[in-house]
């Protein structure tokens, strides 16, 4: 049996280590009674290769809460840029109805001139300040076309971000290690750990099943395996992201 390629991706490191523990738990509650069943070491290495998966699990799960929450930022951020924008623009056309109601919403954005910068934070705390600004403005915002659909977009953004943001806060709080280190510390354990042994014990016909089944998923997801310089997950999983929220 070969060992897993270093290379595989995270989530390709996750999948090889549910599928190996499944087929293992399969095997033996087909025989409850079988010698792997009653193979303590076996069992042992199988419940230290299952926690391991479970806190990679955890890790994945952790950096795409907080891949969704940069994503909020960006779209909240892309909405302030478009409103100021249109605020900017309306203020100089040369309708005086509409020049007037934009001068006075472009003295309430003119504050908050470089928002999109602020921590994370900071910019939600100035955001809903913007909005209650913008709001008691309603009969100005209201005779220029655009502007209402984009302040009330601002607040579903904002709101969104709100809801990323305690997820991530609680991800953090339950932080882990990477999930670039616990690939390679998962695949160290599957190679220096379960290869051997059951290479080791292949010969014995009561593991012959099960270690035919392992080498399958192995070559498998050794197949799949991508250098590292082209794996977008492990690039990006390398780094540690704060949450400033």
């Amino acid at each position: 049996m070969k060992k897993v390629k270093t290379n595989i991706r995270i989530t390709a490191a996750d999948t090889i280590s549910d599928t190996l523990v499944r087929l293992y738990k399969t095997a033996v509650e087909s025989e409850p009674d079988g010698t792997l069943a009653k193979d303590s070491v076996l069992a042992a290495i199988i419940a230290e290769l299952e926690s391991l998966s479970a806190l990679l699990t955890t890790a994945i799960n952790r950096d795409k809460i907080l891949t969704s929450l940069e994503d909020a930022d960006t779209t909240r951020d892309t909405l302030i840029s478009e409103l100021f924008k249109l605020i900017a623009g309306y203020s100089v056309i040369p309708v005086a109805a509409k020049q007037q109601a934009a001068q006075k919403l472009l003295a309430v954005t003119a504050k908050y001139t470089g928002i999109t910068s602020s921590r994370y934070a900071e910019e939600s705390s100035l955001i809903e300040s913007l909005l209650e600004e913008l709001t008691a403005l309603s009969d100005q915002s209201a005779q220029l076309e655009g502007v209402d659909e984009l302040i009330a977009s601002l607040r579903s953004a904002q709101d969104a971000f709100n809801t990323a943001s305690d997820a991530a806060t609680s991800a953090q709080t339950s932080r882990t290690d990477s999930a670039y280190a616990l690939k390679k510390q998962l695949i160290a354990f599957i190679n220096t750990r379960l290869v051997p042994y059951m290479n080791a014990v292949t010969p014995l016909d009561a593991y012959a099943d099960i270690a035919a089944k392992y080498e399958k998923e192995i070559d498998n997801i050794n197949e799949l395996a991508t250098t590292k310089t082209s794996s977008s997950d492990d690039s990006s999983s390398a780094t540690t992201t704060t949450t400033e929220a």
